[in-house]
């Protein structure tokens, strides 16, 4: 396991020096004529890229692997020993300040999507960092070789450039919705998507009589809307990287009618405008995200709200001694199920259970007794009520009713006396009660609503019969008329 992990450092630390001196040789020959300063430099960007997204945090020794490959791409093109050195430090100096001044305040894995994380970045890889790397750049340059001092001028944008478009895009594609850009379904539309910034750049590149450079906002735009940010910047990617093809191969194109067309000049053009293209695409992901973002709050809010509401409304309907419905729920459900009854012409059931003699039973136990009782009236109330349409409720006091929709007038019976019979097998002490044990009087009352009835007379039936109870002695069922 030992020999594993340095073996795929080795790896990784090849990748990024082979990564680093492809991309610096790219950037000296595209900007040959001009400095070798490039429209976009890309080296330092996906070190910082590649930098950001090791977790183990091994920065000296990446750092180490971006020198050389910066190194390697000034050889590349001939630049002379000094030149190489100084300038290859003078990049990875830059990338040392934005990786160390953005990565030393993220915990984890970054992710510019936070507003903290992409303020932080702004400021540190895409301003600070190149306009110190450039100043350095200047003043090294001028003592070697008496260049004027507008070498910042082409420094700072392509550093910038390529740290506002790069490190995004590449960070993103660690982030699940960047990576369902190019998995099977999407791959495809995000292809055509970018083929048609493609064509629209050449088409706008390759011709001269008129500057058509504003007309690659509208597609560009199109890009964010159904790519997001991720996407508008492969598209900011594929318009620098055509931009620049056509730029520095001729003098032809909407940059050759500038009034000093030399290769300086347009790269400083089409650097500006890369900038205005990335900010806007930036702008208007951001804004999108932002909308995004709080319409997902406001669907969790309403989702939470919801929820309150509903557990507020079961709180509002439940007696909180025994866990059945309250009074206020039983005056909802009698009603409801009294129309439904009258509706479909069929029988409704009414229990109304008393504890006999429960005001002695409080006096001799105590209160936290009696309510122990009531609690386990009720659950064998509901344990004999057992299905959906039933409804077991505290009526008042140590009176409870039962609703039973669908149940005739002898399966009503034989229902009260199953439970009168479950409470009596509990067998609670009640020394105030001539039985000796804690029972129920049960009144049991059956109607088929009829025109012009009220729900009141089936609360008068089994009240009724629940008095008819409690005077044969109690502890016994009986049914109105």
């Amino acid at each position: 396991m030992r020999a594993v992990v340095p073996l795929k450092f080795g790896l990784k630390f090849a990748f990024v020096v082979a990564l680093t001196a492809g991309l610096a040789w790219v950037g000296l020959a595209s900007g040959r004529g001009a400095g070798h300063v490039p429209a976009i430099w890309w080296a330092n960007s996906a070190l910082v890229s590649a930098l950001l997204l090791d977790r183990r945090r091994r920065w000296p020794q990446l750092l180490a692997a971006g020198y050389l490959g910066n190194a390697a791409g000034h050889l590349l093109i001939h630049d002379p020993l000094w030149a190489v050195l100084l300038l290859s430090a003078i990049d990875t100096g830059e990338t040392a300040i934005a990786v160390y001044g953005v990565g030393s305040a993220i915990q984890g894995r970054a992710d510019l999507a936070q507003q903290k994380q992409l303020l932080r970045f702004v400021a540190i890889a895409v301003l600070l960092a190149p306009l110190v790397a450039s100043l350095v750049a200047g003043v090294v340059l001028h003592l070697a070789l008496r260049s004027a001092f507008t070498v910042p001028l082409f420094w700072f944008p392509a550093s910038a450039l390529g740290m506002s478009v790069v490190v995004p895009l590449v960070l993103g594609l660690a982030r699940r919705e960047t990576r369902e850009l190019f998995q099977p379904g999407h791959a495809l539309n995000t292809l055509l998507y970018l083929l048609m910034i493609a064509v629209a750049t050449i088409a706008i590149f390759s011709t001269s009589d008129f500057p058509w450079l504003f007309l690659i906002f509208p597609p560009l735009l199109f890009l964010v809307v159904r790519l997001g940010l991720s996407g508008g910047m492969l598209g900011c990617c594929v318009v620098a990287a055509v931009g620049t093809r056509f730029t520095i191969s001729a003098r032809g194109g909407p940059l050759g009618q500038l009034v000093d067309p030399s290769l300086e000049n347009r790269i400083l053009i089409l650097q500006l405008f890369l900038a205005t293209a990335v900010l806007s695409v930036s702008v208007v992901a951001i804004v999108l995200a932002e909308l995004k973002r709080a319409h997902a709050e406001a669907g969790l809010s309403e989702e939470r709200y919801r929820q309150l509401a509903s557990s507020m409304e079961e709180l509002a309907a439940v007696d909180a001694l025994t866990g059945v419905a309250n009074r206020r729920q039983f005056d909802h459900m009698i009603q409801k199920e009294w129309h439904r009854a009258y509706r479909h012409r069929s029988p409704l059931t009414l229990l109304l259970i008393d504890v006999d003699r429960f005001k002695a039973f409080n006096d001799l136990y105590g209160h936290l007794e009696g309510d122990s009782c009531l609690r386990s009236v009720a659950r064998i109330a509901a344990e004999i009520s057992r299905r959906s349409s039933d409804t077991v409720a505290r009526y008042g006091g140590e009176e409870f009713a039962v609703i039973l929709p669908g149940t005739h007038a002898e399966g009503a019976q034989q229902t009260a006396e199953r439970l009168r019979k479950a409470i009596l097998d509990l067998e609670m002490a009640h020394g105030g009660s001539s039985h000796g044990v804690v029972t129920v009087s049960v009144g049991c009352a059956t109607v088929v609503p009829r025109d012009g009835a009220h729900v009141n007379e089936i609360i008068a039936a089994a009240d009724a019969a629940l008095y008819a109870a409690k005077a044969a002695g109690r502890n016994c069922v009986r049914a109105a008329d």
